[in-house]
């Protein structure tokens, strides 16, 4: 039975971290550190136009919009759109509160894999202290709700 308990948290916690990733992709996580640092580079003739070079003008787009790699609009594309008529203030309450459903969802999904990852070390340890043919096994850190309890066993050569 411990063996079925043990297969059926393992397979949430698959069935959670392929939900994360999901939602991850969905709601556009731009702001995340372990994204990896992309960089673009210019080549410049000499020292002295590499001083003076301006990116912003080299893209022709606005300094503020630097740093998206992402949909960089150009100066001529910032002119000539209409954002009053397109944006309306039910169009952004809406998007607004959908992206906070979105990221609510992804943080009670985090939380979730923590507990099932702690559940599944919990029961793997107590899996292992049912084992009849191991040495018994000494407790140096108790179970907390975050940790499964750790312990030590005795150190036997395998021949």
């Amino acid at each position: 039975m411990h063996t079925q308990d043990a297969n059926y948290v393992n397979y949430k916690l698959s069935t959670e971290l392929k939900k994360i990733e999901k939602l991850k992709g969905a709601v556009a996580l731009l702001d995340v550190e372990d994204r990896p640092k992309n960089t673009h580079t210019f080549y410049v003739d000499s020292k002295a136009k590499a001083k003076k070079f301006d990116v912003s003008k080299e893209l022709n787009t606005h300094p503020a919009l630097l740093d998206r790699a992402y949909n960089r609009p150009t100066l001529d594309a910032l002119k000539n759109m209409k954002l009053h008529e397109a944006l309306d203030e039910e169009f952004i309450t809406k998007a607004s509160k959908h992206s906070i459903q979105q990221y609510n969802e992804l943080s009670k999904r985090i939380e979730r894999v923590q507990e099932l990852s702690v559940l599944s070390r919990k029961l793997e340890v107590k899996k292992k202290l049912t084992n009849k043919n191991d040495p018994p096994a000494r407790l140096l850190k108790p179970a907390t709700k975050t940790n499964a309890p750790i312990y030590v066993w005795k150190k036997e050569r395998k021949r």
